[in-house]
């Protein structure tokens, strides 16, 4: 190996190790367009809207207070709709322009998902 190659060995291991680092991160996360574990979180009290579009929850995290309304547009090319996993709300399928409106007026954790793509996720949590 020339010299040359000797001093440039350095750099290609930390490139390549970088590499990995990146690939492996991006893999880890969320897939982008969908709600999940991960991804924007709000908070909010008497009305607030979730924008359904991209195949996701917009924002897939909301903390709200006690007797909030919430909204869900539909934005999407595609029906969707809204399903609480405990079925106190849900919504019929519906097309862009759609909205659905749901009241929170008990504390606790509501998850839910699109009844149609039910990769779609997202949390309500209402104080």
């Amino acid at each position: 190996m020339s010299r040359m190659s000797q001093a440039r060995l350095p750099h290609a291991r930390a490139a390549g190790a970088l590499l990995a680092v990146l690939v492996l991160t991006s893999a880890c996360g969320p897939t982008p367009g969908k709600s999940g574990g991960a991804g924007k979180s709000a908070s909010g009290s008497g009305s607030v809207t979730v924008n359904v579009k991209n195949f996701a929850f917009d924002p897939a995290k909301l903390t709200v207070t006690k007797g909030t309304k919430v909204t869900w547009k539909f934005e999407d090319s595609a029906t969707h709709s809204v399903v609480a996993g405990d079925n106190s709300f849900k919504s019929k399928d519906l097309k862009i322009g759609g909205t659905y409106s749901f009241t929170f007026n008990t504390p606790g954790t509501y998850q839910y998902i699109c009844g149609i793509h039910n990769y779609m996720t997202a949390t309500v949590t209402v104080k």
